[in-house]
């Protein structure tokens, strides 16, 4: 008898201690109900009149969805004149919601990335004039002054000397930044309102058994889970930021340059470099060298899942298969995505209804679609229009069981 109670004893606390550690490393439970909203691209309206429409906020812009889980698909921003009011509806949302058992994750989309990497081919002069303020033609003209000088320390490389009297290089200059633009381009840096926040969030979540992505995600490509993936996303834009900071702090490029200026004089140091050129800032060459390798990083590659289209446009039966056995191995049914426009009018459903594609173009002007998003809640699919319609959809097909009592890894809210 003293013999069976030591041994209790004993394998007590050694179960305890197993219980502890398998209900630390359990998925949390899945929300009731998750509202996803594809690309908005400054579509203002028309996200006010979703969120009215599924009940998530009210006449106020106040949050009224509970403990509802909304996930927004990235690309919030670029195009659409109202980019800003976009950005600071999520921006008041994402503060409301844990107040009343809810959550808000928005995920970084392609577009977010360009603006904080300086990629500002879709931002229009009517998104910058939100950004302007009493003192924008003050600190247009020290910019412009600021940009003369950096290019008289670069004299004798192959861009040309400009003229602080050559009106017309400077006309050329104000057009290509309007008012607002060095405003922008502060708002979207490391330290700036809008880029700290875009730098906060995330490429990827896994909700219970959903992934949700802006771009997709490619079956060919070699990573081991979710989060590992979304790690090489945000670590690149954290590493991004220093290569541009030593670059400005060496004089290579301008701090108010975008990404594509930021190439061709990253590429004219080396070339100077290479033709004998001496330069001060070793620094600033290792930088540049870096820097002139970005498109191959994770964030700015085409099979990366910022950008990767083949879940929307490649063939399903020579995917399907590879779809399967990725969600198998990451543990998950399905896959919602946005990025790629398949349909204007409704969400698509593909590969044997495992993947969702939410971009039906909202932002009219540019894309003349409907403004569409995705509840699900118990086990239902179902898709929101800001017209009032809705349509059901079907439910991904059901996974294998795992075995009991095993962690399933990946899984749960980032």
């Amino acid at each position: 008898m003293k013999t069976r109670h030591r041994l209790a004893r004993r394998i007590l606390p050694a179960c305890l201690v197993a219980a502890l550690l398998l209900t630390l490393h359990a998925a949390p439970p899945a929300p009731a109900r998750v509202v996803v909203v594809p690309d908005v691209h400054g579509a203002y309206t028309e996200l006010v009149a979703l969120l009215q429409r599924t009940r998530l906020i009210d006449g106020n812009l106040k949050w009224t969805g509970g403990s509802t889980t909304l996930v927004q698909l990235g690309d919030v921003i670029d195009r659409g004149a109202r980019s800003r009011e976009c950005l600071d509806l999520l921006m008041s949302l994402e503060r409301q919601a844990p107040k009343a058992g809810g959550k808000v994750i928005p995920l970084l989309g392609n577009h977010e990335v360009m603006n904080v990497m300086g990629d500002l081919r879709y931002v229009t002069p009517e998104i910058y004039r939100t950004f302007a303020t009493g003192d924008s033609e003050k600190r247009r003209d020290q910019a412009f002054s600021d940009y003369l000088k950096f290019l008289a320390a670069h004299d004798g490389r192959s861009h040309p000397t400009v003229s602080p009297a050559d009106e017309t290089t400077r006309k050329t200059w104000m057009d290509e930044h309007p008012p607002g633009f060095v405003e922008y381009r502060e708002a979207f840096g490391p330290t700036g309102q809008y880029g700290r926040w875009i730098r906060a969030h995330h490429a990827i979540v896994q909700i219970a058994d959903g992934l949700f992505v802006h771009g997709g995600l490619n079956p060919t490509l070699e990573f081991g889970n979710a989060r590992e993936l979304d790690g090489r996303v945000t670590a690149e834009l954290s590493a991004f930021d220093s290569i541009w900071r030593t670059l400005v702090d060496s004089q290579v490029v301008w701090r108010y340059m975008t990404l594509a200026e930021g190439v061709r004089f990253a590429q004219e140091e080396l070339k100077w470099l290479q033709a004998g050129g001496k330069t001060a800032t070793p620094d600033g060459d290792r930088a540049a060298l870096k820097f002139l390798g970005y498109e191959h990083w994770m964030a700015a590659s085409p099979e990366g899942p910022l950008w990767y289209r083949g879940l929307a446009e490649g063939p399903e039966d020579g995917l399907i298969d590879a779809v399967k056995a990725m969600l198998e191995r990451l543990q998950a049914r399905y896959i919602v995505v946005g990025h790629t426009v398949v349909s204007k009018t409704d969400v698509t459903v593909r590969f044997g209804d495992r993947v969702f594609l939410l971009d039906t173009g909202m932002l009219e002007e540019a894309f003349g679609g409907r403004a569409t998003l995705l509840e699900i809640r118990n086990g239902q699919f179902t898709a929101y229009h800001a017209d009032g319609s809705s349509s059901i959809l079907p439910s991904p097909p059901a996974r294998k069981p795992v075995s009991a009592g095993v962690p399933e890894p990946g899984r749960g809210l980032y």
